[in-house]
């Protein structure tokens, strides 16, 4: 089975920086103990207003129980920001679209490549 990656671009709201990097870092430290979870990062634009997260599991499966385990954490990064648009790489599931739904995404499937 395919991994499942999300891209999630992220505006951060004026003079909320500082809150941001709070919540994300307390996702940061939750994210940790989740064996599914390969990749968590956050990238900050220079004028520190733009987030762009990339986040790498298992499989879809996985994903959902990430969303479930940071759940409690989500609202007090989105009173510091607003999620713009979330892509889905990859295995996907109706249970993942359920997790993500409100938001909005797009689904990309591989039309090839190379991997090494």
């Amino acid at each position: 089975m395919a991994e499942t990656k999300l891209i999630v671009d992220i505006a951060i709201k004026p003079g909320k920086t500082e809150d941001f990097r709070q919540a994300a870092q307390a996702l940061f430290e939750r994210t940790q103990s989740e064996p599914g979870t390969l990749r968590y990062d956050y990238f900050i634009s220079d004028e520190g207003t733009r987030i762009i997260n990339i986040e790498v599991f298992r499989d879809a499966d996985a994903f959902v129980a990430h969303n479930r385990n940071a759940a409690s954490l989500v609202p007090a990064l989105l009173d510091a920001a607003d999620i713009l648009r979330i892509d889905v790489v990859g295995d996907q599931s109706d249970a993942l679209y359920a997790e993500l739904e409100g938001n909005a995404l797009a689904h990309f499937t591989k039309l090839g490549g190379i991997t090494r």
